[in-house]
């Protein structure tokens, strides 16, 4: 069943054309080869959840056909996609969905076409570092230095969401360039995909979930602790769009303006409480402590009524006044310096 609370009326309105004629209308148009006349019908009703969501048909992991609706990397529009795919009915032997480009099954096959040339991935090299919890590339390819710039980025970009999709694209790759001369020790596709992979095991527990890691530093010379997910990025829940940043005082404090044991203790109390008052509406991401302060960095659907939900939670803390900022933020800015 589709989540309820996940609905809004476009969604609705989506789900139910879907569900009444949609489904059937594409099934028949992809046997009899006539999908393109239903082409601006479909683009109608995706660009009523946003202008900025493309889609695609293709076949699908376990289901005979998949229904895209993707965001392409913009992160204004990756919240509605999601949101959309949470409404979806529940994948049948036809038809499943998605939110996000997958990977092709096999990254070395194919091409791109720019212009008169034609990139094929096979030929594809990559140059890969892992730079704590991601990957920096450097993609290079024969052809790259007979392209404009633009271009060179197109091919890059889309080389690499063949190789891992949309998602894990977004999630576990850090810089990106174009290399015109082959780097040292490169990568095929399929290497790139393997290190990714390990890259990401390496990260999340046996449930598949975020670790978290911790970090130091100093602000004016005193010290600053912080705990941040892995992977701390807006892919990983891109429903939760916007920024509640929770500053809380405390005056049961070390001389280094760290918390005492007793803060500690009520720290943690308030941090499960506010996470427990915000249920599936909202993720504790990271919390950064120094100064005698703790602020906690949560992300949260801003959909929902979250901002007042954690106001009122907070109205019992009796170190000080709870100040709460609500921020739109699907790119998850506001906790970027905490990224590994």
């Amino acid at each position: 069943m589709a989540d309820p609370d996940a609905l809004t009326p476009d969604h609705d309105a989506f789900w139910a054309w879907w569900s009444s004629e949609g489904a059937a209308a594409c099934e028949a148009g992809i046997a009899a080869g006539t999908l393109t006349d239903l082409a601006e019908v479909i683009t109608e009703r995706v660009h009523a959840l946003s202008p900025d969501l493309v889609w695609e048909l293709g076949p699908g992991a376990t289901a005979q056909h998949q229904l895209v609706v993707s965001p392409e990397g913009n992160p204004d529009a990756r919240a509605t996609a999601r949101r959309w795919l949470r409404a979806a009915p529940p994948a049948t032997a036809t038809w499943e969905y998605a939110d996000a480009r997958p990977a092709s099954p096999d990254p070395a096959s194919g091409g791109i076409q720019v212009g008169d040339a034609t990139v094929d991935f096979g030929a594809i090299r990559i140059g890969a570092t892992v730079v704590g919890h991601h990957v920096d590339v450097a993609v290079h390819h024969p052809l790259l230095r007979d392209l404009p710039e633009q271009a060179r980025g197109t091919v890059v970009f889309i080389s690499l969401d063949h190789t891992l999709g949309e998602t894990e694209c977004e999630t576990w790759i850090g810089n990106v360039e174009a290399a015109l001369e082959e780097p040292a020790d490169a990568l095929t596709l399929d290497g790139l995909r393997d290190l990714v992979a390990q890259v990401r095991t390496d990260a999340l527990d046996a449930d598949g979930e975020p670790t978290w890691v911790m970090l130091q530093g100093q602000v004016d010379g005193a010290p600053l602790m912080a705990l941040a997910q892995v992977p701390l990025a807006p892919s990983w829940a891109p429903h939760l769009d916007a920024h509640l940043e929770v500053d809380v005082p405390f005056t049961d404090a070390t001389a280094e303006g760290l918390p005492a044991p007793g803060a500690l203790d009520d720290l943690r109390a308030l941090e499960d409480h506010l996470t427990e008052r915000l249920g599936g509406s909202g993720r504790l991401v990271a919390h950064e402590t120094g100064r005698g302060r703790r602020t906690l960095h949560y992300y949260v659907d801003s959909a929902r009524p979250t901002a007042g939900v954690v106001e009122a939670a907070v109205t019992g803390w009796t170190q000080g006044t709870v100040a709460v900022t609500h921020t739109p933020d699907p790119a998850w800015q506001g906790v970027r310096h905490l990224r590994t």
